[in-house]
């Protein structure tokens, strides 16, 4: 049995298919590293659409909820890194999911 509390950050990405691999190496060399590495993130895993399209999901395993709204210690060469890769997104979704 899970532990009460714990929640999952779900993030869904629609891009252009020559995108693909600048997501992926932005997901494994910066952001995912850097948000692992704060406080209540426990862990991370990522889905590409098994039809082959470009729609990719992450889901980070959180503490509590509330680590997902938390202000992080991102450098600003890297909050700019993140801004070009999302203006290529053509739709994405964020939400935080409460186990129960």
């Amino acid at each position: 049995m899970s532990e009460p509390g714990r929640a999952v950050l779900v993030v869904s990405v629609e891009l252009a298919e020559e995108d693909a691999d600048e997501l992926d190496a932005w997901y494994r060399e910066e952001h995912g590293p850097e948000k692992l590495s704060l406080p209540g993130y426990l862990g991370l895993r990522r889905f590409r659409a098994h039809d082959g399209s470009a729609k990719f999901l992450a889901i980070y395993e959180l503490s509590e909820p509330g680590v997902a709204f938390a202000s992080g210690t991102a450098s600003a060469e890297s909050v700019a890194h993140m801004e070009a890769i999302m203006e290529k997104w053509h739709r994405w979704d964020r939400s935080v999911w409460v186990e129960i």
